[in-house]
């Protein structure tokens, strides 16, 4: 099994989100024809811009392009996750769920910031640490 990543473009500059998707979407799925399948399921669609859906300036909301998760990883010199008292500490990210936080804590643009599908039906909610 691998993890795709769909990531939402706030078109006409907001972010659509409902019980179903928000800013990042993960699926697990055996490959990209199964979750763009899972995908398009939940909400998520392809060529706004040319169906007249998404704003023609501000691009598509979702693109339909193969993004694997590559787990584990570094996170890298320009990327931190920030703390309560503003330190900035490296992390290695392990497991999906780690991913979907930091980016949740780094961006924090929806609520929930990310949702996991699971491949045994499983949905998990991500929410940004950094909330004001």
């Amino acid at each position: 099994m691998q993890w795709f990543e769909f990531l939402q473009n706030n078109s006409y500059g907001v972010f659509k989100v409902d019980n179903k998707v928000c800013h990042d979407i993960f699926i697990e799925a055996e490959n990209y024809k199964e979750a763009r399948k899972k995908a398009l399921s939940l909400g998520i669609y392809f060529n706004g811009v040319y169906k007249g859906i998404d704003c023609p300036c501000c691009g598509d909301r979702w693109s339909d392009y193969e993004y694997v998760v590559k787990l584990p990883k570094l996170v890298n010199e320009n990327e931190y996750i920030p703390t309560h008292n503003n330190e900035c500490i490296k992390k290695e990210i392990t497991t999906i769920e780690d991913y979907a936080q930091f980016l949740a804590d780094y961006c924090g643009w929806t609520k929930p910031d990310a949702r996991i599908y699971y491949a045994n039906g499983k949905i998990l909610e991500i929410y940004s640490h950094n909330v004001l």
